[in-house]
């Protein structure tokens, strides 16, 4: 196989700038060598080329609905219940492309600089379109069922393809045998957390805008009694010492970081999608400082505002316009943490010696290579 040696202004990951200038060494899927040009030299067998770019792994997308790719953004003039069920509800029912969309949402992540993600599939039919795609995706199925529906979802669950995890799609769509069954299978876990205040509420007394939600489409189980504490507490409870990752968590009290910090939760922090629902304030920083491994997703192109792409970068840079955070820091969420969470190597996405997710090369502003990735509005290409 045919070896490439970039020269380039700079290499960097997680750990900052390795080398400026900077060399790799590198076959398809292969990192040979990493260093400044004096250290990897050129060997005879290596096709050269020099680039005014700074080289980075993959980065890496925690959390996304690849099969709501299709429709585009949505105006952001409506309360979480009436999107899912004015926008989601009639995208889910229509099957009739989904492969065209699962096509667009994967180029759009590829477009985006991606090539690790979790994806939430809505359907086995989008599950084992992501799964066959070029993307190294794992695939989490959104599982329904509250009152007499919980025995449906779990019989679901034993029905699926061993390599597939399970989302249990939220506390106020699943009851907690469903949690239970999903965390005692054995297959990698994920779910929505604490993403309203609403969701709160109907977690600990079954009343409020959720519970108005769930009779008009008619699934309300009179039956059914509340948890009775914040739903962060109840799922931890269940999860034990069991890797799950948690999607959102806008709405985290103090209690809850240190709770977070001795599970084995990866948070799922969508900063875009938590600005389009209104959300403030996300404590990624606290949870951070507290231990908490945050990671970075996308949620739906239909809470994106780039029409062009689904780029964790974007996630990034809108974080870094928000006020002054460490970059590097920054690129960790936004690759080995991911990794770590979705339970990769993360190797895959440091410029390490060994098997890569990917190289990309953006850009040379002229200033520092990890605040130019942060602060330029174009996106890299794959080396």
């Amino acid at each position: 196989m045919p070896r490439n040696l970039i020269h380039a202004n700079a290499i960097v990951d997680y750990r900052g700038v390795l080398a400026s200038p900077g060399a790799v060494l590198f076959d398809e899927s292969n990192i040979i060598g990493v260093g400044t040009p004096q250290e990897i030299g050129v060997p005879g067998d290596a096709s050269l080329t020099q680039i005014d770019s700074t080289v980075t792994p993959s980065f890496v997308n925690t959390h996304t609905h690849i099969d709501l790719s299709g429709y585009g953004a949505v105006p952001s003039n409506k309360s979480l219940h009436e999107w899912v069920e004015d926008v989601v509800f009639p995208l889910r029912c229509d099957s009739s492309s989904i492969e065209e969309v699962i096509s667009k949402g994967v180029a759009l992540l590829r477009q985006g600089g991606t090539s690790l993600v979790g994806d939430i599939a809505g359907s086995l039919e989008a599950a084992d379109l992501v799964d066959a795609s070029e993307l190294e995706a794992i695939v989490f199925l959104e599982l329904l069922g509250t009152g007499g529906r919980q025995k449906a979802a779990i019989e679901q669950l034993h029905g699926l393809k061993e390599r597939y995890g399970v989302e249990p799609h939220a506390p106020y769509s699943c009851g907690l045998e469903v949690f239970q069954a999903a965390f005692d299978s054995g297959r990698q876990i994920a779910t929505h957390l604490a993403e309203t205040e609403d969701e709160i509420e109907f977690a600990k007394y079954r009343t409020g805008a959720t519970s108005d939600f769930l009779k008009r489409i008619g699934i309300w189980n009179e039956d059914e009694s509340p948890w009775g504490c914040h739903p962060i507490d109840a799922i931890l409870d269940i999860a034990g010492d069991t890797p799950f990752i948690a999607a959102h968590l806008n709405y985290v009290e103090d209690q809850h970081l240190q709770q977070l910090a001795e599970s084995n939760c990866t948070v799922a922090y969508c900063p875009r999608a938590s600005s389009y629902f209104g959300h403030t304030n996300h404590r990624w920083q606290e949870m951070l400082e507290a231990g908490i491994r945050v990671s970075i997703g996308t949620d739906s192109m239909l809470c994106l505002d780039t029409p062009d792409r689904i780029s964790v970068i974007d996630e990034l840079r809108f974080l870094s316009s928000q006020g002054t955070h460490d970059p590097r820091q920054l690129i960790e969420m936004g690759t080995v943490n991911g990794a770590v969470g979705l339970g990769f190597d993360p190797s895959l996405v440091t410029l390490d010696v060994g098997r890569t997710a990917g190289l990309l090369a953006f850009d040379s502003l002229g200033g520092d290579p990890l605040l130019d990735i942060l602060s330029s509005n174009k996106m890299p290409y794959w080396l």
